[in-house]
């Protein structure tokens, strides 16, 4: 089951600059959040901290911090929502670049 089928006992809310996937969470005193996880080459997967799920620009319209592509081949930007919580090391020898859990929040 995807995000937002586990998001449905949420209204949805007016989307926010780029961010168009967003939920009002007022009158909520918990919120229950479905964890996400990049999958990439080679088995290698990253969780992404519930920090960097959500970004609340207030109780009623808090957004998914995933912006919209509409083409399979432009550029997906990981940014520092998804980051946190992970330490990102660079290894430009071999082009590679790897996350591991505990780094700055």
């Amino acid at each position: 089951m995807g995000f937002l089928a586990r998001m449905t006992k949420y209204p949805k809310a007016p989307a926010f600059e780029n961010l168009g996937t967003c939920f009002d969470f007022s009158g909520n005193s918990t919120v229950v959040m479905p964890t996400i996880t990049l999958y990439f080459d080679a088995g290698v997967e990253m969780p992404i901290d519930a920090r960097g799920i959500l970004y609340v620009n207030k109780i009623s319209q808090a957004c998914l911090v995933f912006a919209k592509n509409d083409d399979d081949n432009d550029v997906m930007i990981i940014g520092n929502f998804q980051q946190k919580g992970h330490e990102v090391v660079y290894d430009e020898g071999n082009g590679r670049v790897g996350f591991a859990p505990g780094g700055c929040s």
